[in-house]
């Protein structure tokens, strides 16, 4: 059966990867809810390559990004 994983665990860990493969995730308020943006840091400027309305979603784009398995 499976489990329902705790939101801010998966935040968590969301940031965690993003951290170790030279990204960072940025939290926005905005009118539909909090928006996260996926930053990949380069030499020049911050790239950002996608945002995300929920933390599953989130954690899935920075698996991508990131290509974590």
């Amino acid at each position: 059966m499976p489990t329902v994983r705790n939101p801010l665990q998966v935040l968590k860990e969301a940031k965690q990867i993003a951290r170790d493969h030279g990204c960072f995730v940025v939290e926005k308020a905005d009118p539909k809810g909090t928006r996260y943006l996926v930053y990949r840091r380069t030499y020049d400027h911050n790239e950002c390559v996608g945002a995300r309305f929920s933390v599953t979603s989130l954690h899935k784009l920075v698996c991508k990004v990131t290509n974590f398995h």
